[in-house]
């Protein structure tokens, strides 16, 4: 029997129970219901929608291209098993007519900006943008519009290929209408430019159309053209402007050679000049081409060249008059026309106290303008006879332009003289205006005579009076002042210079020039040797006096000096001699001594007769100054040996001599000896006078 009257009593713990199942099992339901709608979305296509679960309640949200798409998602989402209902939320995004979409390159910038049909389209637009070059900087991503009214067709796949197409530019911008594609920007080169108009016409994603290929070719300069005649007809090389001017090219290049084959190997090309000036300046070229069987004409920028052989000379004249009549704006710059030949082909510029004087052959107009302008600006104010006339059969115009052009260079340089030509022989001489000018015309004829040229050079020093040279030693070194004849005796006073003063400094201020004394060189190198033994002095010639000035290293040594100069002085060198004694040094210990002699010994050789004792006269500079350290340090005995420890005769007697030499130098006698110690101070082979014996000098 029931007891109804206890059974409710359980009611309420049984709904708590319940609501406690209810409450406890929505939370995973809702999460496996958003989990799988999401994956329902995704599969369908249409991830523009978003689900969110209240309870079994499916909340649909978003912004829908269209209303087939609204009524998809509802019903495929009712049907996902477990939805109970669906709250259709979402709202038709605005429709966009036309629906524009660009992106813009400038340097490492691209920003993007117009209409998307869904985040998934702005996301793929956006990755295919930062994967366009590495470094790139991408800006408008966010502010993409959605909307609806995209085009038929792979929308994201045209905007990628797009992006694809602006990598390969440094800037330029693309734009999609509708179902119009548009690209715009320069080419960095004509690889890139010819890469770009067949991948845009050919590859463009379907239902899509080209409606502007906007990429300019490289802006090229010089913008160059050219026309060349030959007996099989006319090419056309270089670059032609954008536009229609190609039509117009051929047109006038029929006009000019009647039935001539025509090559066109032009490239469209922009920074050419304004197109009409242009093609005037193109129809006087080709005009000129017309009378020229095999020629070239050329347009650099606004520069015309003209080239090629004259059949006669009805036609050169007829070509050297278009000069004249060259288009406004352009400038005739070569004119390389080959007039009729010239055997033998010479010519002159010569120069005399009336002026100069042009005479010969030029191998061209332009040619001989160039050399008469270089004249006129190296002989400012100096009268110019132009005598000249124009032929073939010469050297290349720019070689004989460069040659003659050299030679009125160095032509400057004399006082009188000729520059000659004769077919690849050029020939300078004159006498030079000045010392320095005729050392700058030798080094310009040595260092770079004219390539091609065969360079002949009679070019002499100038005459210069009084004839002064200078030796001057001070605590500096050696100055060497003045004059001297020629280059190479010039080289034979400076190596003797860094022989003798035991590697001093030497500062040459001399220059080359005529009027020398009979005997000047041997009289300058005695004078040398002689100097090289003075403390400080100078050896001064002027014309044929010779003065010697000075201070000596010890009182002997003035009347050995002016016995010995006066001995070996060519004939009709007066010989003046003013010396004093430098003052004594202060005292030197006998390991600063010892260190003094070894430097002089490591810097200079004592050179003996060959076969004998005699010292020869060269050393004796490099003796006064050993004999002038031994007395620095007075009481200390001096050891010298010259050959092996052994010795032998000739060792012996020239180590007497090195004795005898010391002694007269006024270095006492008992402190001199001979004998075989070790080596202390050693000087090497002198040179092959000594037959390799050493010289040993040791302070004791």
């Amino acid at each position: 029997m029931c007891r109804w009257r206890a059974w409710w009593k359980g009611l309420p713990a049984l709904a708590a129970l319940v609501g406690l199942a209810v409450v406890f099992a929505r939370g995973p339901v809702e999460q496996d219901l958003s989990t799988r709608a999401e994956t329902l979305l995704s599969d369908i296509g249409e991830s523009w929608a978003h689900a969110r679960f209240e309870g079994r309640t499916a909340v649909l949200e978003g912004e829908a291209l269209s209303e087939d798409a609204r009524v998809k998602v509802r019903g495929e989402l009712g049907q996902l098993f477990g939805v109970h209902l669906v709250d259709d939320r979402t709202t038709l995004l605005p429709e966009r007519r036309p629906f524009t979409f660009s992106a813009i390159r400038d340097g490492s910038k691209l920003h993007l900006e117009g209409y998307v049909p869904s985040a998934y389209a702005r996301r793929r637009i956006a990755n295919a943008a930062q994967e366009m070059a590495p470094g790139v900087v991408v800006t408008g991503e966010k502010e993409l519009v959605r909307a609806r009214g995209v085009p038929a067709g792979d929308f994201i796949g045209v905007v990628a290929f797009g992006i694809q197409q602006l990598a390969k530019m440094p800037a330029g911008r693309i734009t999609i209408s509708d179902d119009s594609f548009s690209i715009e920007g320069r080419a960095p080169d004509f690889a890139t430019y010819d890469a770009l108009e067949v991948t845009v016409r050919s590859e463009l994603p379907g239902d899509f159309k080209l409606a502007r290929f906007a990429v300019l070719p490289p802006a090229v300069s010089p913008f160059v053209w050219s026309a060349t005649r030959e007996p099989d007809g006319v090419t056309l090389s270089g670059y032609i402007p954008l536009g229609d001017a190609r039509r117009a090219l051929l047109d006038m290049v029929r006009s000019a050679v009647p039935g001539a084959a025509i090559s066109d190997r032009l490239r469209l090309a922009d920074g050419a000049p304004p197109t009409d000036g242009w093609l005037k300046a193109v129809s006087f070229a080709l005009n000129q081409l017309g009378r020229l069987p095999n020629g070239k004409v050329a347009l650099s920028g606004t520069t015309i060249s003209i080239e090629g052989a004259a059949p006669d000379f009805a036609a050169y004249d007829s070509l050297a008059g278009a000069r004249r009549t060259v288009p406004e704006g352009y400038t005739l710059t070569r004119f390389a026309v080959e007039p009729p030949v010239a055997s033998p082909f010479v010519w002159a510029v010569q120069r005399s106290a009336g002026g100069l004087r042009l005479t010969g052959f030029a191998p061209s107009e332009e040619a001989k303008r160039l050399i008469v302008d270089a004249v006129r600006g190296s002989f400012p104010g100096v009268p110019a006879s132009d005598e000249m006339r124009i032929a073939s059969g010469g050297p290349p115009a720019e070689g004989w332009v460069t040659a003659t052009n050299f030679g009125v260079e160095q032509l400057a340089r004399l006082l009188t003289g000729a520059v000659r030509g004769n077919g690849t022989t050029l020939s300078i001489s004159g006498e030079a205006q000045d010392s320095a000018a005729f050392t700058t015309v030798l080094a310009a004829i040595d260092k770079a005579p004219p390539k091609g040229f065969t360079l002949r050079a009679d070019v002499r020093p100038p005459i210069v009076s009084p004839y002064v040279f200078s030796l001057r030693k001070d605590v500096d070194g050696l100055t060497i002042s003045g004059f001297f004849p020629s280059p190479s005796e010039h080289e034979r006073l400076i190596a003797a210079a860094k022989a003798q003063f035991l590697g001093a400094p030497v500062n040459d201020v001399s220059a080359v020039a005529q009027g020398a004394p009979q005997g000047f060189t041997a009289a300058a190198m005695a004078a040398m040797r002689q100097l090289s033994r003075l403390d400080a002095g100078e050896a001064r010639f002027d014309d044929g006096k010779l003065k010697l000035t000075g201070t000596a290293l010890y009182p002997a040594a003035i009347g050995s000096i002016r016995t010995t100069l006066g001995s070996v002085l060519p004939e009709g060198i007066a010989l003046d001699v003013e010396l004093d004694v430098a003052a004594p040094r202060p005292p030197l210990d006998r390991a600063t001594c010892q260190k003094a002699i070894d430097d002089l010994l490591a810097k200079g050789s004592v050179i003996f007769a060959e076969e004998g004792a005699a010292i020869d006269p060269a050393s004796y500079g490099l003796l006064d100054h050993v004999a002038a350290i031994a007395a620095s340090c007075p009481d200390a005995p001096i050891q010298i040996r010259v050959g092996q420890p052994q010795g032998d005769a000739l060792s012996v007697a020239r180590a007497q001599a090195l004795v005898a030499y010391l002694a007269a130098a006024g270095i006492a006698p008992d402190r001199l000896v001979t004998g075989s110690p070790a080596a202390v101070a050693a000087q090497g082979p002198a040179d092959g006078s000594t037959g390799g014996a050493g010289i040993q000098i040791i302070v004791r």
